[in-house]
């Protein structure tokens, strides 16, 4: 029996109770399980004695058999009533109960207080035609997609070493060696060897204004140092003066040396050849070739796109709904659960960005629920077939395919991160057909600067309780 009594409105005491009538039957036939099973030396398989198998092991099976019955009763009135608790069930703090331990002649009832914290069932406010949400869209798709267009040029272009001239987007190969100073002469026993340098990456402006000037054969002096901007020592001297691993000597920052050969990709030809290298079929022209690349850019900016939106709606209706929360009992459950990990200073200083995590898991599982979103199995592995194709980027064998994704899903943890993902995914489906969009056209530049704001927003949200989700995770 289960008797439920209302603290607030999200706290209560569940008292448990155990009667001799239900206790003994359970007590007795435990004992008859043991007798049957149990080898006692001195005596046949299923003669030990009642009086001494009890004296034996009475204690034990008492306990272990009023446990498991306080547990089934506290299951099953929480399924059967559906309370949405938060963690698990604790033993109240000041219980007084003190329990009788005889099997032969129980108490006439035992029972335990358990407190619980919960959530009242609430109706979520802001899904309405009434709130209305920026939706950003990339104004300059053109010019992204003409971009695109050129790096797909140069891919596949044709590469010349020209000699009559060097382009910013040339690379350069010079002979170069060591110099004492910047004006003085070759350093005797000085580092000797080739460098290359992509012309439009070298910070020296001075030097690539130079180097635009020249030709294959010139001769030139410069900063291999001020070349590219190399912070580490370590990454300067492996990258730009290429010098072996393990290679110490002291070299100096100034170089000379003859442009040996000047590297250049020209611009494949936008013609039908060029198209099916790069495209496939079903592209003939270039107003082809850009609606197709728009098709991708659009696709890359959507996916960003609704994650913000996503992230606007869940602050709005974190906003708009004061989910209440058990505090108080949510910090005991952090503590218990944690078995001293977690120490009460961080369990206080983590608490509120770990309460505002949770407060949204409610709203979610609510909207989850009310919208009838669920991911099934076949579309999990679907997802997980996608990741395949996209990753090898080639028509496999589908038992290949079938291999790759049934080893991937046994990453329990990556299969529920996923089914989250698609969850999300199918909820903002259904939450945006609720609510005003309004797009908002913005460059491909500010777009990405909003994007790596929010990103940093996040990452320094999800680290203000990295350590009591992580203990949590590791417990539960």
């Amino acid at each position: 029996m289960v008797v439920r009594k209302d603290i607030d409105n999200c706290n209560a005491v569940l008292t448990v109770t155990i009667t001799r009538e239900a206790l003994k039957p359970k007590l007795d036939a435990e004992l008859k399980k043991v007798r049957q099973r149990m080898p006692i030396k001195g005596f046949r398989p299923g003669q030990v004695p009642m009086d001494y198998l009890k004296k034996m092991y009475g204690s034990s099976i008492f306990t272990e058999t009023l446990n498991e019955m306080f547990s089934e009763e506290l299951v099953g009135y929480l399924r059967e009533s559906r309370i949405n608790i938060l963690g698990q069930p604790l033993p109240a703090e000041d219980q007084q109960q003190k329990f009788t331990i005889n099997i032969s002649n129980p108490d006439p009832e035992y029972a335990i207080d358990y407190e619980i914290g919960f959530v009242p069932k609430i109706e979520i406010q802001g899904l309405d035609k009434n709130h209305s949400f920026e939706r950003l869209t990339v104004s300059n798709l053109d010019e992204l997609a003409e971009e695109d267009l050129q790096y797909a040029r140069k891919r596949v272009g044709a590469r010349t070493t020209p000699t009559d001239g060097i382009e910013e987007n040339d690379i350069v190969k010079i002979a170069a060696r060591e110099l004492v100073s910047d004006k003085g002469e070759v350093k005797e026993g000085g580092w000797e060897n080739p460098m290359s340098f992509l012309v439009k990456n070298i910070q020296d402006e001075a030097f690539k204004a130079k180097l635009l000037t020249l030709k294959t054969g010139d001769s030139v002096r410069f900063n291999a140092r001020s070349v590219e901007n190399h912070e580490k020592e370590e990454m300067y001297r492996k990258y730009i003066l290429a010098l072996p691993d393990g290679d110490n000597r002291e070299v100096g920052n100034w170089f000379e040396g003859t442009i040996e050969e000047v590297s250049r990709v020209a611009d494949a030809e936008l013609n039908q050849e060029f198209y099916d290298s790069y495209f496939g079929q079903g592209v003939s022209n270039k107003e082809e070739a850009m609606e197709k690349l728009k098709a991708g850019i659009l696709q890359f900016y959507d996916v960003r796109s609704n994650a913000l939106l996503f992230r606007s709606i869940q602050e709005r209706l974190l906003e708009l709904n004061k989910v209440e929360l058990p505090d108080k009992f949510l910090k005991r459950w952090l503590g218990v659960t944690n078995q001293g990990k977690l120490d009460p200073a961080q369990i206080e200083r983590e608490y509120p960005a770990f309460s505002d995590n949770l407060r949204w898991s409610v709203i979610r599982e609510d909207l989850l629920e009310a919208y009838n979103v669920e991911v099934s199995d076949e579309e999990l592995k679907e997802e997980f077939g996608r990741r395949v194709r996209n990753y090898f980027q080639a028509d496999l064998p589908a038992h290949i395919i079938e291999g790759s994704i049934e080893r991937l899903m046994k990453d329990e943890k990556d299969v529920e991160n996923t089914r989250r993902e698609l969850e999300s995914d199918k909820l903002l489906e259904a939450v945006r057909g609720q609510v005003t969009l309004v797009d908002k056209a913005v460059s491909s530049e500010d777009f990405h600067k909003i994007v790596e704001e929010i990103t940093a927003k996040a990452k320094a949200e999800q680290s203000e309780d990295i350590g009591m989700r992580t203990t949590l995770e590791e417990e539960l």
